[in-house]
């Protein structure tokens, strides 16, 4: 009985503790910068302050709306502290608001090689020729599937899909039956204008070289009424009439001059300069780019003193990556830190949906500047609740938000929230520009050397196919025979 009292005694005792004890409070705080961030480490930075390599590679998006200094406290004191890294990694910078271009004296004087894509400025600007990198069937149709993805909202819609199956076996006929100098994207849309305009000199070309399989899909297509065909051509036309249009672009897509595995060995920066003016005008041929340039580093592991690639893509969000969620899942391993800046969460969402966009969010770490909106009730539940005790006797406990929605929309522009990838705490963290820090000031005041300044890059002139033995329409060919004409 005594053993059975004792039990009981032990009962009553503890339920009567559990009323009277104090409740655990909610204890929600930032946690600490030095963790996370250091003057020493040498990956994505704010001010002078930066994560490890290693933290990097686990990717970070940046939002922040314009005008608050994403470029000035952290893109280029990113650039800054990768190029006096001692593995000197190389990087690929989206630059269409210009203003990085400011980099370039001082990435020549620690030893980069230097490269921009520049419509703008064709005497300096690297050759970049989507067809040259395709290896297999599937990157045909990844090409073609990206050219008329940016020309129709409706990616299902029937005259959508026709003309990418007409896009994607001129793509396969240009590879496969004509020199390495008519293998672009010039020539299939002259192929195109001729399917147009002489289809007797297209059928004849079919006719004489095509394989069993690529003759039976062109009679596929040129089988259809007329009126069919003619809306197939029309629509396969207009999602390549901005290379057709562009006597630049024809000539910088001609050949290619890049060499992505150069990157692995040497440090190398290359700026992706399209005006984001004229941004609708490009995002098919910077879709493209950065598609190739993730499948050619996904081919193989980086090995031993590789070194990492590091992307700067200032508006991410005006870059069509059809595949960026799996990209971003899997870009640790194979060394390819992203840092993707952008005006707004929202972005995200619009362009990949909320499937993909939560995947692309949760696989990196976050970082958000003053001036958001919609973000900030969001980032209010995430930072979390902290409790207090209201009088000195313990009996009222009240609570508020580690920060408010208004106290983050509002935070001063030196100030940054930071969401690590990992679960690690929260960071509210002091940053300065680089112009208020004096070595990154004197950075970006060198000039480039002359005799570099006026080095000149490899100029090409597009080639056309030529289809002269196929036509039969003499009018018409004398018509066409001027310097743009195959």
């Amino acid at each position: 009985m005594k053993v059975l009292k004792d039990i009981i005694d032990a009962i009553f005792n503890s339920i009567e503790n559990s009323l009277t004890s104090q409740p655990k409070l909610l204890n929600a705080k930032f946690g600490n910068e030095s963790d996370f961030f250091s003057r020493r480490n040498t990956g994505f930075s704010l001010g002078q302050k930066s994560m490890t390599t290693l933290q990097s590679r686990n990717n970070c998006l940046l939002f922040a709306p314009s005008g608050v200094g994403k470029t000035t406290t952290c893109l280029i004191p990113t650039a800054i502290k990768i190029a006096l890294s001692k593995e000197r990694n190389s990087m690929v910078i989206n630059n269409p608001s210009g203003e990085l271009e400011m980099l370039r004296p001082f990435l020549i004087s620690e030893g980069y090689t230097v490269l921009k894509f520049d419509p703008n400025d064709v005497k300096h600007s690297i050759h970049y020729n989507p067809l040259s990198r395709i290896r297999t069937d599937a990157d045909i149709q990844k090409v073609a599937k990206m050219i008329v993805a940016g020309a129709n909202k409706d990616a299902k819609d029937f005259w959508a899909i026709k003309a990418q199956e007409l896009i994607a076996l001129l793509i396969d006929f240009l590879l496969a039956h004509t020199p390495k100098v008519n293998q672009n994207l010039a020539n299939v849309f002259a192929l195109l204008q001729h399917m147009a305009g002489n289809e007797e000199a297209i059928n004849g070309l079919f006719a004489d070289k095509a394989t069993e399989n690529q003759w039976r899909s062109y009679k596929s297509i040129v089988s259809n009424s007329d009126n069919t065909k003619a809306s197939i051509i029309s629509s396969a036309i207009a999602s390549l009439s901005f290379i057709g249009s562009d006597a630049t672009l024809r000539n910088l897509t001609s050949v290619d001059t890049f060499d992505v595995t150069l990157m692995r060995k040497e440090k190398v920066v290359l700026f992706l300069n399209c005006p984001l003016s004229d941004a609708s005008y490009y995002e098919v041929l910077m879709g493209l780019f950065f598609e190739q340039l993730f499948s050619e580093v996904f081919d193989s592991l980086p090995r031993g003193n590789d070194k990492d690639i590091f992307l700067l893509i200032d508006e991410l969000s005006s870059i069509p990556m059809p595949n960026l969620a799996n990209v971003i899942s899997n870009a640790r391993k194979f060394r390819l830190p992203i840092l993707g800046v952008l005006q707004s969460e929202n972005q995200i969402f619009e362009k990949y949906g909320q499937y993909n966009a939560k995947t692309i969010i949760n696989n990196a770490t976050r970082m958000y500047m003053t001036g958001l909106t919609d973000e900030c009730e969001r980032l209010e539940k995430i930072l979390g609740t902290k409790q207090y005790y209201a009088d000195t006797n313990k009996n009222v406990v009240r609570s508020r938000s580690l920060m408010s929605a208004d106290e983050i929309r509002t935070m001063p522009k030196n100030r940054v929230i930071i969401i690590p990838n990992g679960g690690i705490k929260p960071l509210y963290i002091k940053v300065r520009p680089y112009y208020l820090i004096r070595k990154y000031k004197q950075f970006m005041q060198m000039a480039i050397p002359y005799q570099i300044a006026n080095t000149e890059s490899f100029k090409y002139q597009i080639q056309y196919l030529s289809l002269e033995a196929y036509k039969k329409d003499e009018a018409w060919s004398n018509q066409n025979n001027s310097e743009d004409a195959i």
